[in-house]
């Protein structure tokens, strides 16, 4: 009895270390960003920047479409049944994946280059194939170490990636070319490739077993299965995210595209807490039997997150405003678009924590729907408010699209578990003394 008495308590422990541990790796990432930009915006073009962007832009698209989102089934499939059971099935999918990201990057570069490469000469546009791929495969082996709940050796590979980065960043200071920045950036891709997969091998003690029930093969079909429930989500929510993005890149100059990117990067920042917790419940969530343990997790972590965030977002525009025009006067443009950007980066905590939590149900067809509804508002608006409003009116469009996919994934997760509304904005007294407990500790 005393056994079974430790375990939600151990769980719990576990579930607040990694998630703190995963946050403050965030905001040092976050800092490492912020501490080069300062000395590295003010004496980088915009345009400079966007042609970095724009690599980015377009690799992370092609890792996301043509990646199938196994990495999502991967984390599921690894907590349930262990590496063991999964090593076959992962190996398959990610040749197959591999294959197919290059073949779709080339058709892109080929026969679509004015419209995903414009302005920009051969190296940029291979480069950006090669750093979708990159991306793909760093994926690959962070999600088996969010299934394996190796957090520590997850938050090490997400900090050392940004350390380097930002080293490199101090370069443009003697050298401010794109093609510094985008070479490194593969390049230290590789290197934390390499140490993810260290990572998934290495094991202190006893590596862990499935439950009985769970200890089998995993077959590829149904890994497949799941990814492709998870993909339809997933892609549509990285469209919705940036599909203000790729509007600004195909129809202004890299300049303005630098800028707006700049909105939407100082946007991003306030996800870091709900992107940590989000990483550390899933896995923990699908290892979970009982429905009520998992609703009671998923219900703290969506209060705490969303009143943090709220102040963040507060603060980072009152930051922003005051600092971005003293301190990068080349970006004071972004400051407006990231006004309208804010309001949406609130509602969509809720879609990030309970996304997450309803995949680790086994059940991620769910987050389609918000995701539809998301696209369909952004669309919408977009056509409306870009005549009249330029790229503020593509910010408001893509900032009332996240607060719709938030709102919507708020209801589909009360329906589905049958719970009231309100308790994913009130905390009860037991949530309220398990907060006080975590600070006291």
């Amino acid at each position: 009895m005393k056994d079974t008495e430790k375990k939600p308590k151990r769980l719990h422990s576990d579930i607040v270390r990694d998630s703190i541990n995963t946050f403050g790796t965030n905001v040092i990432g976050s800092l490492l960003s912020i501490i080069s930009a300062f000395f590295v915006l003010g004496v980088l073009d915009p345009a400079v920047k966007g042609q970095y962007n724009q690599v980015q832009l377009v690799g992370n698209g092609l890792f996301t479409l043509f990646g199938f989102s196994i990495n999502a089934a991967m984390i599921y499939f690894v907590s349930r049944y262990k590496i063991k059971n999964t090593k076959k099935a992962i190996a398959k999918l990610t040749v197959a994946m591999s294959a197919l990201i290059l073949a779709a990057g080339a058709v892109a570069v080929l026969f679509m280059k004015e419209i995903f490469f414009s302005g920009s000469t051969a190296f940029y546009c291979w480069a950006a194939v090669v750093y979708g791929l990159f991306s793909f495969l760093m994926n690959v082996c962070l999600a088996i170490l969010r299934g394996e709940n190796k957090f520590k050796m997850f938050n090490t590979i997400n900090l050392l990636q940004k350390v380097l980065l930002t080293a490199f960043m101090f370069s443009m200071l003697v050298w401010p070319s794109a093609m510094l920045l985008v070479t490194s950036m593969i390049g230290i891709q590789v290197l934390m490739i390499l140490f993810a997969m260290y990572g998934i091998k290495r094991w202190n003690g006893k590596e862990p077993d499935p439950a009985p029930e769970d200890d089998h093969s995993v077959q590829t079909g149904a890994m497949f299965r799941y990814s492709l429930k998870s993909h339809v989500s997933n892609v549509m929510t990285y469209i919705n995210s940036y599909l203000g993005s790729y509007i600004v890149n195909a129809v202004y100059s890299l300049s303005t595209f630098g800028i707006y990117n700049a909105a939407v990067t100082m946007m991003q920042q306030v996800w870091l807490l709900p992107d940590a917790v989000s990483q550390v419940i899933m896995s923990r969530i699908a290892a979970m039997h009982e429905k009520d343990d998992k609703v009671r997790l998923t219900l703290m972590s969506c209060k705490v997150v969303t009143y943090i965030t709220i102040v963040c977002a507060v603060l980072l525009v009152l930051v922003a405003q005051v600092f971005v025009p003293i301190v990068f006067p080349k970006y004071v443009e972004a400051i407006a678009p990231l006004r309208y950007l804010i309001i949406g980066s609130i509602f969509i905590c809720y879609a990030k924590v309970l996304a997450n939590s309803i995949a680790a149900y086994g059940k991620p067809e769910l987050n389609i729907l918000p995701t539809i509804i998301g696209i369909i508002v952004n669309l919408s608006l977009s056509f409306v408010l870009i005549p009249p409003m330029g790229v503020n009116g593509i910010a408001l469009a893509t900032s009332a699209s996240l607060t719709a996919q938030g709102f919507t994934s708020m209801v589909i997760f009360c329906l589905f578990t049958h719970t009231p509304f309100y308790r994913l904005l009130i905390p009860n007294g037991e949530e309220i003394r398990s907060v006080k407990q975590i600070f006291k500790k």
